[in-house]
């Protein structure tokens, strides 16, 4: 499929064009591509998923690595991990205010509940992940396009 927004040739599983971010689904943001059908390995999935459930105990790391190694074959695969690799970088930089917030005592809470925010998120992702769909995290500093 190719975005109308901008024409990039968007993958048919995924839920956005990872060019301009526009909404890929049904609302009629892409048209179909002809010959063009997204990576069905086991391997990728399990890349995928290792991306974003490694972001609750390893932080950034796990979704660097299979960013890196998918770098320069787009698809799925890579914009999961993108998203992955966004949403551990968001997660680090709240952790960091939280933990200078601590001295004000606020900080204690915000660091317990952005670590359950990162869980519950990160377990919904690996969810939709698992059914070979792009998932973008709704509280996401988007760094890497």
């Amino acid at each position: 499929m190719f975005c109308s927004s901008c024409g990039t040739e968007v993958p048919e599983t995924a839920g956005f064009c990872q060019k301009c971010g526009a909404s890929a689904g049904k609302g009629g943001a892409a048209v179909p591509a002809t010959g063009f059908s997204a990576p069905s390995a086991d391997s990728d999935k399990l890349m995928v998923i290792l991306a974003h459930l490694g972001g609750i105990f390893f932080g950034f790391i796990p979704s660097l690595i299979v960013f890196l190694i998918k770098k320069d074959s787009p698809g799925w695969v890579l914009d999961n991990a993108r998203e992955a690799l966004n949403w551990q970088i968001t997660v680090l930089i709240a952790a960091v205010v939280s933990s200078i917030l601590m001295f004000v005592l606020i900080g204690i809470f915000m660091f317990w509940a952005l670590m359950l925010t990162n869980l519950v998120v990160c377990i919904l992702a690996t969810v939709k992940a698992s059914n070979k769909q792009s998932y973008r995290y709704p509280f996401c500093l988007r760094l890497l396009k």
